[in-house]
């Protein structure tokens, strides 16, 4: 019988950590990942490790799952530096499509769109240093919008997938003080 309730929370601990890396909703995972924690604490302390098992609870049931929600909670803005010249009247129908795009894109990832301008500075820069998203430029050269945004940015890679159909977009992934196409 005492060898039973091991087994039991062992199996428990492998149904969560598969749960954890097949769920989709983010505070769901949070809470597999806190009970993830309270279930080997409690393994460590039927194995009269009661250190390691304190020190399971303080960390992977109350630390880490306090950093992925405030973490989690602070990527619902989506930062767009905008940097168009909107005195050229031939700009207007495609500056208010874009900002359709913009719109219907932070939509679909339940984001709240915060756009700004005259802010100083390379694109590097802003994105490293301010977490600037999106900085949107118009190139004369091309006669095309760019959006330029962090390579690592899941929703940079996301966003270019959605404008792949628009010939006057161009999305260009910064890494690292250099752009790459």
């Amino acid at each position: 019988m005492t060898n039973i309730i091991p087994t039991i929370l062992q199996i428990l601990l492998i149904i969560i950590a598969i749960s954890i890396v097949f769920h989709k909703e983010n505070f769901t995972i949070i809470i597999l990942i806190a009970s993830f924690g309270l279930v080997a604490a409690t393994l460590y302390a039927m194995n009269n490790a009661p250190d390691v098992a304190i020190a399971e609870v303080a960390i992977g049931s109350a630390i880490i799952p306090l950093i992925y929600v405030i973490s989690i909670s602070r990527q619902r803005e989506f930062i767009v530096l905008d940097r168009v010249n909107h005195d050229m009247h031939d700009l207007d129908l495609m500056n208010e499509e874009i900002y359709m795009i913009l719109t219907n894109f932070v939509n679909d990832y339940d984001l709240r769109l915060n756009v700004c301008s005259d802010i100083q500075g390379s694109a590097e820069e802003l994105t490293k240093e301010l977490n600037v998203d999106l900085i949107i430029s118009y190139n004369e050269e091309f006669k095309r919008f760019e959006f330029k945004g962090k390579s690592s940015s899941i929703l940079m890679k996301r966003l270019k997938e959605m404008t792949k159909d628009y010939s006057y977009i161009s999305v260009i992934a910064l890494k690292e003080g250099e752009s790459i196409d």
